[in-house]
């Protein structure tokens, strides 16, 4: 079965662009923005969850799909180029996780706001009844967003030293939805600091606590 042209979400690979690339250009075929969104097309079907399954998923897309996500033509045989799992294998390991997890919030966060523009196009004569309807309406109740900090060792990940990869994640406790992780050390006491947005390191062992207002 064959992947269709849909697969490529429109301004995924401007966004996996800002990712660095830490290989040597000498003798690179494919861009890294490339690869990453290859990964990215693949997982987000069932089944697709290894080196194998995402390479075995880039060969069996067409032409125009491979052409999409920015794979070279190959003048020889008249046809795009097509990773392997070596390739993917290769560029995936040397890829820095927070900044590819950063160029990943970005993305999700530029579709959120161009849903939201979305919703606010409403029918002629809506908008008015809509503000009179927020003037009888109390203003809510300011809530507190309470986030959770986690850290998690990631299975199969190596770190170049050979040690395994541990990450702290910040998670939003009302839908479980990860607002920001960073790698870290196998024993860390850094936690996100609510005012600034950094991470600091806890003072005698008593961390901020992951809470913002509205």
């Amino acid at each position: 079965m064959q992947a269709d042209a849909g697969a490529v979400p429109d301004g995924l690979l401007r966004a996996l662009a800002r990712v660095p690339d830490p290989r040597d250009p000498r003798g690179v075929r494919y861009r890294l923005a490339t690869l990453l969104a290859i990964g990215v097309c693949a997982i987000t079907t069932a089944g697709h969850n290894s080196l194998v399954a995402i390479s075995e998923w880039a060969r069996r897309c067409d032409q125009q799909v491979l052409a999409d996500l920015g794979c070279p033509f190959d003048p020889m045989s008249g046809r795009i180029r097509c990773p392997d799992e070596r390739t993917l294998r290769d560029a995936y390991g040397k890829v820095d996780p927070a900044e590819l997890t950063r160029a990943g919030y970005q993305r999700l966060a530029a579709l959120a706001e161009n849903e939201a523009t979305a919703a606010a196009l409403t029918p002629e004569g809506l908008a008015e009844r809509e503000q009179r309807r927020a003037e009888r309406t109390p203003p809510p109740r300011v809530q507190r967003r309470v986030f959770v900090g986690d850290g998690k060792c990631l299975r199969g990940a190596k770190r170049p030293d050979g040690l395994q990869v541990y990450v702290f994640s910040a998670v939003r406790h009302r839908d479980a939805l990860t607002v920001a992780a960073r790698e870290v050390g196998a024993k860390t006491n850094e936690s996100l600091h609510p005012a600034s947005g950094r991470w600091r390191r806890r003072e005698n062992g008593v961390g901020w606590p992951l809470a913002r207002r509205r």
